[in-house]
This record gives C-alpha cells, structure tokens and sequence, in this order.
C-alpha cells in the first residue's frame, strides 16, 4: 500500500486531498472493512458536520448487507451532537493504517440487546484507507509526565518514560536496572499514568531497540493488548487531547 505524507492527521483529512489509490469503491468492499473494525473492536472517533471538537468514541456493532451499527456511549450530551448532526465523519486506526469514511442519513435507535444507544446508518458507498509511516503518533507534552507503569513478578512496579503514543501502542525508555524484555512478551496488570489520569491496559512487547552507548538502556515497542472498550476509548481520547494541544502551540 503507498504511503501518505507525514502531514496528514489523526483527524479526518479532506476526501480531494487523498489519493485514488486509498480508495475502496462500492458497498461490497466497504462492509469487508467495517466487518473487520467490528471483528477487532477498533476504536470509531465519530465528527458531527465536520466539528473536530465534537467527537465521540464509539465502536462498530454489527454490520448488514445495507447498514452498520454503532454502539455509543451513554452520554446525553455526546447523544445530542450525534442525533442532530447531517453527516459524520468516521476515523479509526487499526493498527497503521488510518480508515476514514462519512456517515449520512444516520439515526440513533435503543439497543434491544445492551440497552445501550446504537446509531444506525446505510452502508457508505466510499471509503479511504490509508498508510502513513510514523503510524499515526503522538508525543506527549513533558508536562503531562506521561509514563507507562508495569508491575514485575516480584510484586514491585518499574516506571517506564513514554516517547510516543498511538490508539495501538507506546514507544518507553527502559530505566537503568530494568529486567531486561522480550520480543512477545505480556505485561499484565500495566497502566499508562499523566499528571491527570489512569488507564489499566495490557501491553505486549513488540520489538526491543537497544542504544548505542553501551549503558543497557533501550527502547522498547509495545502493542496493547486485548483492551476493553472503555479502556479503549481513553486511549484515543488521550491520544486526540494531545494532538489537539500541540496543533493549538503550532
């Protein structure tokens, strides 16, 4: 798959300024993927008109020969901005590849199932997926003092600086003293701390970059993994926050 320039964003980009070749025509191709964002329970950030401030969170349900479900969350006020917008655009990130799409002619219906708010739309004509090389990452300010926190099998916690962030993963810095880590290997019972939040997540080890100066420190890729989808949602909220507060210093 061809490769879009770093300047395209985590919010959704302007349909005439992506290439053909991102493009999956016709109803057929377009449920496929939705089908696998439900299959993976790939966060959906929902734009109501094209108000980026306005998002919401959300999943992909269940999908049919003529329409997609969304499962929302129960937020009267994030109800309201869905119910009443024209169209909304729909971004998510499985893995590095960004899915964008617009939904119109949408309606929010009761769920006989959960009970939950489900919003319920045709099965878009068109949609873009689309590969970038740095996977759609974002550096967290210094000033949020952004750390992944992993307890080791002793029982004691080991606190790992946060380079980088996606809705798929993190990039740490291993302290000096650390265990060393293996490729495939889980950490259970982990957290990602700010100054201002907690979130829970399991994470596993993707690949492991040691330094060259020769003091043992490293860089370690990790996955998170099997989230559940409150824990989801926190992620990309998190990951918008910043990318919001850095387009507002840009």
């Amino acid at each position: 798959m061809p490769e879009v320039p770093a300047a395209h964003s985590i919010y959704p980009d302007p349909v005439d300024s992506l290439p053909a070749e991102f493009r999956i025509d016709g109803r057929l191709g377009v449920r496929a993927v939705l089908r696998d964002l439900a299959t993976r329970k790939v966060p959906v950030s929902l734009y109501p008109d094209g108000r980026l401030e306005d998002f919401v969170v959300c999943q992909v349900a269940y999908v049919d020969d003529s329409a997609v479900e969304f499962a929302l969350p129960d937020d009267p006020a994030a109800l309201k901005t869905i119910g009443s917008a024209r169209s909304l655009a729909a971004v998510a990130f499985p893995g590095s590849v960004k899915t964008q799409f617009v939904l119109s002619g949408s309606e929010l219906l009761d769920s006989e199932v959960s009970g939950t708010p489900v919003l319920r739309a045709p099965i878009p004509d068109l949609l873009h997926r689309i590969q970038r090389r740095d996977a759609f990452r974002v550096v967290p300010p210094v000033t949020d003092e952004a750390r992944c926190v992993r307890r080791d099998g002793a029982g004691s916690e080991i606190v790992y600086p946060i380079v980088d962030l996606s809705a798929g993963g993190a990039a740490v810095l291993a302290p000096a003293g650390a265990p060393p880590s293996r490729i495939g290997e889980h950490w259970s019972h982990s957290r990602i701390e700010t100054i201002d939040r907690v979130i829970p997540c399991g994470l596993l080890v993707r690949h492991v970059d040691r330094h060259e100066g020769g003091d043992g420190a490293c860089r370690i890729g990790l996955q998170f993994d099997a989230l559940p989808p409150e824990i989801q949602r926190q992620v990309q909220f998190y990951v918008i926050d910043i990318d919001r507060r850095m387009r507002r210093k840009g």
